[in-house]
Order: structure tokens, then C-alpha cells, then sequence
């Protein structure tokens, strides 16, 4: 008797164990904020070499930058020697534009990208220039076509025109501005090979391979109002759209006077697809997530559906865009 009731106790126990054990595997992975932004940032790739004898670096994704001898100069125009740490930051991909948040628009026009990177120098922590007395035979950069093969040019990083909003927060959260923008560079030379796009680097700050991106279709403004399926307050909110057929990212200021996420004005081609993405974190450090395929219409308003994510919901949207 004693046995068969210990059997039956250890049984209980057993049951209690696997039936836990289940719901614990079968509870959602929500995805936390800081922790997926730091595992998805674009990495910063780092190399050194002697400024005086000029060097060559390659990125984990093909980009090619070769420095001359004497490419560098100090705060105070000096010509630097020694080994100097350079590093590299590579956009070459839909995704990785996403992840960068370095969107694919000028001054309100959009974008059609071939790649973008960032390329900085240091000697002893202090930040280098580029020798402006090599000109056109400075700082050398071949850009593999690996999202794109269309005929591009240079744009360079500016600051942005006044009356141009940038990025917000939504949700009760703090306005963020964006004061930076893609400007044209053509007094820089720009190569379009059969494999890669090759110019020389204007400076030590973020470039791009672009075009404007030209469509016959009528143009439209888009606006967007987040649904949020939590109470939970949302901050650092993002409404970006990915579209399907260019290499085209961008993401919608917040119009205060409207409080809704609006395009720029007459910037979206009618007919165009696009997935539509919201994303941002919530008060318990969660990413708030949502996403849903577009097909622009005139005058367009989209009221986008948000909630709290798992990881692998995330993840697979990220792993699908082309």
C-alpha cells in the first residue's frame, strides 16, 4: 500500500513537472527592444594601417577602400603618419538600410540606392580628414553591385532644407528631428562598372549610390495612424515603408497638426508596392511591431495595426524582404 501510494505520488509530481515545463516553452519570446537593436545594429568593421605608405581594406560585403600614402591630416591639417585605425560601416541591402535607419530620401524625394557606407579614420582617438591636396587621386572606393545594377551617382550626407520634419516618436513620446539628408555630390566622379560603383571618397562621413528614383505615375501623400492592440505607452516609434520592386526605404515624419505619420507631400508614385512597417518599444522595454503589404492609392490613409512582438515574428519579416 505504502509502494503503490509512493508511485502515485512521484506520477503526480512527474505530470506536474512536464505540464510546467510546457507552458513555459509554449509562452511567446517577446522580443526586447535593446536587445534587438544591438544584435541587428549594422556592425562597425575596424582595420589599421601605415598612413605614410597607403593601405587597402576590404568589408565583410565586398567594399573595396584604398588609401594613398599620405591620405590622412590631423585636426590641424598636419599629414599624419603611423598606423592609423579606420572603420566601416556597410548598407547593402534593403534590410540593412531598415536596421541603419540612414533612409533612402532627399529633402522629401525618394531615393533609389546602390549601397551606402560610412568610412572614418583615428590616430591616438582623435579623428582624422582626408588630405584635400590628393583631390581626385585621394581616397579610392569601389562599391559591390549587390543591390543594385542601375546607373547611379554620388549623394553625401547634408543637412536638410528648413520645413522639412524628420522622424518622431509616437504614443506620448518626445519629437526626434532629423536634420540630415542625401544631397547630390556630382563635382565628384563617379564610376559605373560592371560590378561595382567606383569614386573617390568626398570625406569622412556617410555616402551613397543613388539616383532619384523617377516614375511616370501620378504622386500622392500617404498618411498613417498606429492602432495600438497594448495600453502600454509606445516611444521611439518609427513608420517606415519598404518598397517591393526599387531599393527604396523611407520612413514618415509625424505632422503634429494632423497627429498622424504623413509622407512627403506629393512623393509617392500611385500603383507603387510596398510593405508598410511600424516599429517601436513600450513601456516595458518590448518591441512593438507591425507590418502589412501596400499598394499606394491617391490620398492614401492607413490606420496600422501595432502590437508587442515575438522575436520570431521579427525575425521572419526582416528575413523576407528582397
Amino acid at each position: 500500500m505504502k509502494r503503490s501510494l509512493f508511485a502515485a505520488t512521484v506520477i503526480a509530481a512527474a505530470i506536474t513537472t512536464l505540464t510546467s515545463c510546457k507552458k513555459n516553452n509554449d509562452a511567446p519570446q517577446y522580443a526586447r527592444a535593446e536587445a534587438f537593436w544591438s544584435s541587428n545594429a549594422i556592425p562597425t568593421q575596424t582595420f589599421s594601417g601605415n598612413a605614410a605608405t597607403g593601405f587597402t581594406i576590404t568589408g565583410d560585403k565586398g567594399t573595396k577602400v584604398k588609401f594613398p600614402a599620405n591620405a590622412f591630416v590631423d585636426g590641424s591639417g598636419n599629414i599624419v603618419s603611423g598606423n592609423v585605425n579606420v572603420t566601416l560601416k556597410e548598407v547593402l541591402s534593403k534590410k540593412d538600410v531598415l536596421l541603419s535607419g540612414v533612409w533612402t530620401e532627399s529633402n522629401g524625394q525618394i531615393l533609389e540606392s546602390g549601397g551606402e557606407l560610412l568610412v572614418e579614420a583615428k590616430l591616438d582617438g582623435k579623428d582624422l580628414k582626408i588630405n584635400p591636396a590628393l583631390g581626385d587621386k585621394g581616397i579610392q572606393v569601389e562599391v559591390p553591385k549587390v543591390m543594385n545594377n542601375q546607373d547611379m551617382g554620388l549623394f553625401v550626407q547634408g543637412r536638410r532644407d528648413q520645413g522639412q520634419g524628420g522622424g518622431a516618436n509616437g504614443g506620448g513620446g518626445q519629437q526626434q528631428q532629423n536634420p540630415t539628408t542625401w544631397m547630390p555630390a556630382p563635382y565628384y566622379p563617379f564610376g559605373n562598372g560592371p560590378n561595382s560603383y567606383s569614386f573617390t571618397l568626398p570625406g569622412f562621413t556617410w555616402v551613397n549610390c543613388d539616383r532619384f528614383y523617377s516614375d511616370p505615375n501620378p504622386k500622392t501623400t500617404v498618411t498613417v495612424l498606429p492602432a495600438f492592440q497594448d495600453n502600454n505607452q509606445v516611444t521611439d516609434l518609427q513608420v517606415i515603408l519598404v518598397f517591393k520592386n526599387i531599393s527604396t526605404v523611407i520612413t514618415f515624419p509625424y505632422n503634429y497638426s494632423i497627429q498622424k505619420f504623413e509622407s512627403y507631400q506629393n512623393s509617392l508614385p500611385i500603383g507603387s508596392q510596398a510593405s508598410l512597417v511600424l516599429i517601436g518599444k513600450d513601456s516595458d522595454g518590448f518591441i512593438q511591431f507591425g507590418t502589412q503589404s501596400i499598394t499606394i492609392s491617391a490620398n492614401m490613409h492607413i490606420d496600422a495595426p501595432i502590437h508587442k512582438a515575438t522575436q520570431a515574428e521579427v525575425d521572419a519579416f526582416l528575413d523576407s524582404i528582397q
